[in-house]
């Protein structure tokens, strides 16, 4: 069990400096709080975002407990978790809806292990409305289908939400100002390559050194069980009062997910890994301390408006607008109006659709009150 972890402490510049210096140790104990102090970690941060994006990814994906069934993440609690159908209130933190009967019967039917986690992987729309196919590598029957979605939240996060009464569209509109998550807020949202009980494409997957949970969804009113695959991950916190991004995936993605070109194309992050991610990639996934972790790479890290880089994209989860995305300034965008709804933060220019890539200036967002660049508030529902 990972409880101290390697840190790379990098110089400022340049790149190749970085990763050639001293190396030493980046404590896991109680990192959702940043420790014994927020100050400290964020001066480590500064000193090399992209390390510390890395020390919180690999802090994630330790053993949340001394059987190593499930990793730290796997515990965070999801979104389908917290907006309830019907705008319910959800449960505590750490008490979880029970896995519906249905999914429970059909994994003991294929040998499933009832204590590791279930993940419900309830999404495939990207934030564009579209969605990343699976192609090339992946079995006949799995050609064309989606890459599917989660997300999940801290105990710091939840229990705001749960506070502020937000998580049923009711409690958004009665707000009258705007919203301010603690400091020690995080959100994960992930992206899956769905297996199923293909045996033999997940022993392939494992092998290109993906990470592969037991996983069900809802289809036509059946549910469908079996095995997923972690292509992608975005890592947020909000260390920083703009919060931060931070971005992950397999380095094998596009021999299993494809562009919606015709014919498809393998699919490629065409944002990163950035310069300053690079070298800190080579550092970490070259120590044998994270060789689980080793076919993984950060994209890159955003923390203020108007540094580099401007545009941040996850191939799995932003694939169709790289060129317009942006974490930081998409988000900075989540905002609710009880006469309007949801801010739409897609713009029409020049007879088309963009994304901003800047801050949008306040006048804007006459109306609305900001939700504190948490736009997965917008799964909420009516309370009824």
């Amino acid at each position: 069990m990972w409880r101290i972890v390697a840190i790379f402490l990098l110089a400022l510049a340049p790149a190749a400096c970085q990763a050639q210096s001293q190396q030493s140790r980046f404590d896991c104990n109680n990192f959702f709080n940043y420790g014994t102090s927020a100050s400290a970690t964020l001066q480590q941060f500064n000193t090399s975002p992209e390390t510390m994006a890395w020390n919180w990814f690999t802090c994630l994906n330790q053993p949340a407990d001394a059987y190593g069934l499930n990793r730290v993440w796997e515990l965070l609690k999801p979104t389908d978790q917290v907006y309830l159908p019907n705008g319910a209130v959800p449960l505590p933190y750490d008490q979880r809806e029970p896995t519906p009967a249905a999914v429970l019967a059909q994994a003991n039917t294929l040998g499933m292990d009832p204590r590791k986690v279930f993940h419900n992987l309830d999404s495939i729309q990207q934030v564009d409305g579209l969605v990343l196919e699976m192609g090339g590598a992946v079995p006949p029957e799995q050609q064309g289908q989606p890459v599917r979605f989660q997300l999940l939240m801290g105990s710091d996060t939840f229990n705001y939400i749960n506070a502020q009464k937000v998580y049923n569209v009711n409690g958004q509109a009665a707000l009258t100002s705007d919203l301010n998550f603690p400091n020690t807020a995080w959100e994960l949202k992930t992206s899956w390559i769905w297996i199923g009980t293909n045996q033999t494409f997940m022993n392939l997957l494992q092998s290109d050194g993906y990470y592969t949970v037991q996983a069900y969804y809802l289809q036509n009113g059946v549910y469908q069980v079996g095995y997923a695959a972690l292509s992608g991950m975005h890592v947020i916190n909000k260390l920083t009062p703009d919060w931060v991004w931070t971005s992950f995936e397999n380095i094998n993605n596009s021999k299993y997910t494809v562009t919606n070109a015709i014919p498809p194309t393998p699919m490629h992050n065409t944002t990163g890994p950035t310069p300053a991610a690079v070298p800190v990639n080579t550092a970490f996934q070259t120590n044998p301390v994270y060789l689980p972790l080793a076919k993984y790479e950060l994209i890159g890290v955003q923390h203020q408006f108007n540094q580099q880089p401007v545009l941040l994209a996850n191939s799995q989860l932003e694939s169709a607008f790289q060129s317009q995305s942006s974490c930081i300034a998409c988000h900075s965008t989540a905002a609710y109006s009880k006469t309007k709804g949801y801010f739409n933060f897609a713009l029409a220019q020049q007879g088309g659709i963009v994304y901003p890539t800047t801050a949008l200036p306040d006048s804007a967002f006459v109306g609305y009150n900001k939700l504190d660049f948490v736009w997965s508030l917008k799964r909420a529902q009516w309370q009824r």
